[in-house]
C-alpha cells in the first residue's frame, strides 16, 4: 500500500533488510524460555494471563484477541475468544498470519491461519497507573507483516513510560477476499484485515486497564500500510472512540481515481473474488474454505508477481468503509483526533520495483494522468532512461509526502490543534539505507523502536557519528511518547516542533539536526492537489 503502480511497488513495500542473523533469530522458540521470571497473573475478558518480567517491564506475548479464523471462520469477521480455564502463560509470540516470508529482520518463521494474537509491553507497577497506550499497526502492503517481528518490539518505548501493544491481522486474500456468497452471509465481504484491527482495538479498550493502561488515552502508530489503516480507521464508524491520537508514517488513503491504488467497490471486489476462486477450479465459498492455506499463499504470491492484486485489496463496501476515504475527509467526517504525521525524503528508492524506460515511462504517464501528463512530465521529465529513473523515484517520494500533507491539512481544517508534520531525512547506518545513501521507506523505524541497536555502531562508526544517531533515536522516541501522553511531542531538551495549521504550514525536518522548515517541493504538492481534485 505504498501508492502502488504495479506489483513490484507492492513488493517493495515489504522493506527487506539484510541484517545480522543473530539479531533475526533472537526470539524465543520454546513454550517457556529458560530463566524467565513470571509475573503475577492478571485477568482479561477470556481468562487469566501471566507474562514475564524483564528489564523493569512486564511483557505478554501471544494473548488471543479473537477466535482462530480457521475452517468455517475463514473469511468471516473475527469472533470472540472462547474463555479458557486456569492461567494462560503468555511468554511466546504467536505465529504470523499466513503469508510469503520472511521479509523483515526477525520475522517469525512460523505462519498459521490461527494468528489473531497480541503482545503487551508495560512498565506499570499496578493497575491504577493509567499510563498512555501506544498500539502499533504494521506495514507490509496488506500482504505481509507481523506484530512480533523483532524490529517492532515495544521495550524501548515502554521504558519511556507508555504501554505498547502490537498484534497480528490477516493479510493477502485471507484478509481481503470478497465474494457474492460471503456478502450474502454477512451483508458485506472482504475487509477482514480491517475488522481484525478493530477487534484488537476493542480488546485494548476492554482490557488495557488491567495492565496499568488508560483506555481513554490510546495512540495508534503505524508505518506504510499501517498508516493506510489508520487513515481508514479515522473514518470508520465502528472504530470511533477506540483511540485518541494517531502517529502515521509514510502512508494514507488519500488518493482518488487518479491513484492506481484506489480501492475497488464491493461489486468490483466480488467479481475479483469469483475469478480468484476459479483459479483453484472451484466455484463456491464452501470449497474455497477447504483449500489449503499454503495454496492460497502461493496463489497470492503468483498474482502479486503478475500485477493482479484486485482480489487481495480491501474494498469500499458502503458499510464498513462508507465511501471513498478522501471524500469522507473532505466532508470533515473523520475523527477529530490529534495527529502526528510525516514521510521520508527518499521514499522512492526502496518502494519501486524495476524502473520503466524513458519510452515506457512517458506512455505510462499519459495513460495515468491524461490532460495532466504534460505538466507531470515537465516536473518529472524522462527524456532519457537515467532521467526517467530519477523522476520515478522523485515522483514516488512526492506522492507519499503529498498524502501526509493532505492528512495534516484535513485535521487542521476541522479545528484540531495538535497536528504535527515532519520529514525524516536521516540516513540510517543500516542496510539497505547505508548502501543506497538515502532515507528510504521505513528509514525512521530503527529510531522509533531502537532496533537494530544504535549502541552497536560504536564498534564500527566514528564516535561523533554514533553519538549523532543515538541523539536522533532519543529525540524521536521522546517526541513519539510525549505525543502519546499529551498530544504535544515537545518536551525538555528537544528541538521545538511547532504545530501545523492552515496559516502556518511548516514541518520539522529530521535530518542530522532537527530544524523547522517550509513544506518542500511546493510545485509538486500543488500539481498533486490539482490532479486529485480533478479526478474527484
Amino acid at each position: 500500500m505504498c501508492g502502488a503502480r504495479n506489483a513490484a511497488v507492492i513488493t517493495g513495500c515489504f522493506l527487506s533488510w539484510a541484517l545480522c542473523p543473530s539479531w533475526a533469530s533472537s526470539q524465543p522458540t520454546s513454550p517457556t524460555p529458560a530463566g524467565i521470571i513470571l509475573a503475577a497473573p492478571i485477568q482479561v475478558t477470556a481468562g487469566a494471563v501471566q507474562g514475564m518480567v524483564e528489564h523493569g517491564l512486564t511483557i505478554y506475548r501471544g494473548i488471543p484477541f479473537a477466535a482462530p479464523p480457521v475452517g468455517d471462520l475463514r473469511w468471516r469477521a473475527p469472533q470472540p475468544v472462547d474463555p479458557w480455564q486456569g492461567v494462560l502463560r503468555a511468554t511466546v509470540f504467536s505465529p504470523a498470519c499466513m503469508q510469503k516470508g520472511p521479509t523483515l529482520p526477525g520475522m517469525m518463521e512460523r505462519y498459521s491461519e490461527d494468528c489473531l494474537y497480541l503482545n503487551v509491553w508495560t512498565p506499570a507497577k499496578s493497575a491504577t497507573d493509567k499510563l498512555a497506550v501506544m498500539v502499533y499497526i504494521y506495514g507490509g502492503g496488506g500482504v505481509s507483516g507481523s506484530g512480533s517481528v523483532r524490529l517492532v518490539w515495544g521495550d524501548q518505548l515502554a521504558n519511556r513510560g507508555v504501554i505498547v501493544v502490537t498484534f497480528n491481522y490477516r493479510v493477502g486474500a485471507f484478509g481481503a477476499l470478497a465474494h457474492p456468497e460471503l456478502t450474502k452471509e454477512a451483508g458485506t465481504s472482504g475487509n477482514y484485515g480491517l475488522l481484525d484491527i478493530i477487534a484488537a482495538l476493542r480488546w485494548v479498550r476492554a482490557n488495557i486497564a488491567a495492565f496499568g493502561g488508560n483506555p481513554g488515552n490510546v495512540t495508534l502508530f503505524g508505518q506504510s500500510a499501517g498508516a493506510y489503516w489508520e487513515s481508514m480507521l479515522m473514518v470508520e464508524p465502528e472504530a470511533r472512540g477506540l483511540f485518541r491520537r494517531v502517529i502515521a508514517s509514510s502512508g494514507g488513503e488519500f488518493g482518488t481515481a487518479a491513484a492506481k491504488d484506489a480501492f475497488p467497490t464491493l461489486a468490483q471486489a466480488e467479481q475479483s473474488g469469483i475469478a480468484y476462486a476459479a483459479r483453484f477450479g472451484v466455484s463456491s465459498v464452501a470449497e474455497m474454505r477447504k483449500v489449503p492455506a499454503t495454496q492460497i499463499v502461493a496463489m497470492d504470491t503468483e498474482m502479486i508477481q503478475g500485477g493482479h492484486t484486485s482480489a487481495i485489496k480491501h474494498n469500499i463496501d458502503g458499510r464498513l468503509i462508507p465511501k471513498e476515504v478522501r471524500a469522507l475527509y473532505e466532508d470533515g467526517k473523520q475523527a477529530h483526533v490529534d495527529l502526528l504525521v510525516g514521510s521520508n525524503s527518499d521514499e522512492g528508492v526502496n518502494t519501486l520495483g524495476p524502473l520503466l524506460s524513458a519510452h515506457a515511462y512517458a506512455a505510462d504517464i499519459l495513460v495515468r494522468h491524461g490532460a495532466f501528463a504534460g505538466r507531470f512530465l515537465a516536473l518529472y521529465p524522462g527524456r532519457s532512461d537515467p532521467e526517467a529513473a530519477r523522476s520515478q523515484l522523485r515522483a514516488q517520494t512526492d506522492d507519499v509526502a503529498w498524502r501526509e500533507l493532505s492528512w495534516a491539512r484535513f485535521q487542521a481544517r476541522v479545528g484540531v490543534k495538535h497536528v504535527y508534520l515532519y520529514r525524516f531525512s536521516t540516513i540510517p547506518p543500516f542496510q539497505p539505507f547505508a548502501r543506497l545513501h538515502a532515507a528510504g521507506h521505513g528509514a525512521e523505524l530503527p529510531y522509533v523502536f531502537g532496533f537494530p541497536p544504535i549502541t552497536l555502531l560504536a564498534k564500527y562508526e566514528p564516535a561523533d557519528k554514533a553519538a549523532m544517531h543515538t541523539r536522533i533515536e532519543n529525540q524521536i522516541q521522546s517526541y513519539w511518547t510525549n505525543f502519546a501522553k499529551t498530544g504535544d511531542p515537545n518536551g525538555p531538551n528537544l528541538p521545538p516542533w511547532p504545530s501545523f495549521s492552515i496559516s502556518n504550514q511548516r514541518l520539522l525536518e529530521m535530518g542530522d539536526t532537527f530544524v523547522v522548515a517550509a513544506v518542500p517541493d511546493a510545485l509538486a504538492m500543488q500539481l498533486l492537489d490539482e490532479l486529485h481534485a480533478e479526478a474527484h
